[in-house]
């Protein structure tokens, strides 16, 4: 889902290596429609059946393992790239540790010997002024290394010329030096974004991870960047030696609704496990647009719930870092010129920093829950509710718990918790809060109740045989919708 450069997004032909079957899907993305024709017979008709198949498949969130999460856990794609306050304090109220943005190898080498690093400089003093750190992907490539004469790049880097990709890996790595913390190689390369043989791929992502280890031995090498889980793809990098140098796996687990995501998650680990990889996990980008064609598009009043079931999903499994696609809107709210294309519905806030529902579930979840431990023995729920409630428990720091609910199932159940005393609950829509009353009974559905406990003590959960109240109105919004002007 990273951005294409101009000319690459309109009718071009792209190989596809889904899934990681061998075969090849061929397709053309006429964008001035946002529409895809799918070249091969039936090709379309297969990719729907498998986005519809895999957002059916009923997972957990909850595990039975504790987990910590890092207090650095919560990253954000394409971020950090206007050098300004504005900015730095938005993803400072929306507790963002780390940005991700791709030092693209056309904006920094235009030649051989013409190197023009002004934007990256800018881009890297930003960051360091904002303490934030820098996931800087190397990707891509520069047409004069085929000759004078070319004009385009190809997206595929032969053999004999991946010495010049090395050569820009190493003038990045070497200025940057114990300034960016980690680096990712290539974006997507089972998707979009490479056009040659995978064998091809394979010895560049390896060369660029030993070379950024031989350079800065203590930095943060993060490999794969893959389009959701290719098996064939990722288990041909083991073969080839690929991850040898790498710190961790990255993977883009985009799919029709959270569930999609923790099953994709399942089977990348289950592939590593298989192949004896023992690093880290990194989520570099996952997210859900609010218009356009794509199927993974979601409503604006339940991206909260999806914001906060993908990202807590995928920290209670593992993963070290989780980069939200993206920051902003392409378009003020109402000025998108097209109601086709998603990638103009991901960001989390409006390029005029209005935010978004999104945005505010990704705060309250950030604020609440980085550092935190996750204790699945905080809770104790009726065995009755085992198979139709979800339940996610965090203890603080500070010893405050939180606890995130909603339905399984989809159908709605009516539930008491005891004891109430210190107890609140959050509108992850607009971040107020309310003390929970008395009687606490609650009806759970599909939407997120996000709870925090004052109280150091065991809440239970049991089935309630009345209806709760009607809900008082929730007031008090998140501090950064107020801060940012």
């Amino acid at each position: 889902m990273e951005k294409t450069d101009a000319g690459t997004r309109g009718s071009q032909k792209v190989r596809l290596n889904w899934m990681g079957t061998p075969d090849r899907i061929w397709y053309t993305v006429f964008r001035k429609v946002g529409t895809v024709l799918f070249i091969r017979s039936g090709s379309f008709v297969c990719i729907l059946l498998f986005f519809l198949l895999s957002g059916c498949s009923t997972v957990r969130f909850s595990i039975p393992e504790p987990r910590t999460i890092p207090s650095d856990a919560f990253g954000m794609a394409h971020a950090g790239g206007r050098f300004t306050e504005k900015e730095n304090r938005l993803l400072d109220e929306m507790g963002v540790s780390w940005i991700r943005s791709t030092f693209r190898w056309d904006s920094i080498q235009k030649r051989t010997k013409q190197w023009d690093f002004r934007r990256w400089d800018r881009y890297v003093e930003n960051a360091e002024r904002a303490g934030k750190n820098i996931l800087a992907v190397l990707a891509y490539d520069v047409p004069w290394i085929y000759g004078k004469d070319e004009k385009k790049a190809r997206r595929h880097i032969e053999p004999a010329k991946i010495p010049f990709f090395l050569q820009y890996v190493e003038g990045v790595v070497r200025r940057y030096k114990g300034r960016i913390k980690a680096y990712e190689i290539w974006n997507e390369p089972n998707w979009l974004f490479w056009k040659g043989p995978d064998e091809d791929f394979f010895v560049l992502a390896t060369e660029a991870a030993r070379r950024i280890k031989q350079i800065d031995p203590d930095s943060y090498v993060v490999m794969g960047s893959f389009w959701r889980v290719p098996g064939g793809f990722i288990r041909g990098m083991f073969r080839a030696g690929a991850f040898q140098y790498a710190d961790a796996v990255s993977f883009h687990p985009y799919a029709l609704d959270p569930e999609g995501t923790m099953r994709l998650y399942d089977e990348l680990k289950e592939i590593l496990d298989e192949e004896g990889f023992r690093g880290d996990v990194w989520v570099t980008e996952v997210g859900f647009p609010t218009g356009g064609w794509y199927l993974t598009r979601v409503s604006e009043e339940k991206k909260p719930s999806y914001v906060i079931k993908t990202l807590a999903g995928l920290l209670v499994r593992g993963a070290r870092v989780v980069f939200w696609y993206e920051l902003f809107d392409k378009f003020p709210e109402g000025d998108a010129p097209s109601v086709l294309d998603s990638e103009l519905y991901f960001g989390l806030n409006y390029p005029d920093f209005k935010p978004k529902t999104g945005a505010i579930a990704y705060t309250l979840l950030a604020r609440q829950i980085a550092g935190s431990t996750y204790s699945p023995d905080l809770v104790r729920s009726s065995p009755d509710l085992k198979d139709s409630l979800e339940v996610l428990p965090f203890r603080r720091q500070d010893g405050k718990r939180v606890i995130l609910l909603w339905s399984r199932t989809g159908e709605g159940v009516s539930i008491r918790l005891t004891p109430q005393k210190g107890l609140y609950q959050y509108d992850i829509a607009t971040g107020g809060k309310k003390e929970v009353p008395s009687e606490g009974v609650f009806r759970v559905e599909e939407e997120v109740i996000f709870l925090v406990q004052d109280e150091e003590s065991i809440l239970s959960i049991d089935r309630s045989v009345t209806e709760p109240e009607p809900s008082l109105t929730v007031s008090g919004e998140l501090s950064f919708t107020l801060k940012i002007k």
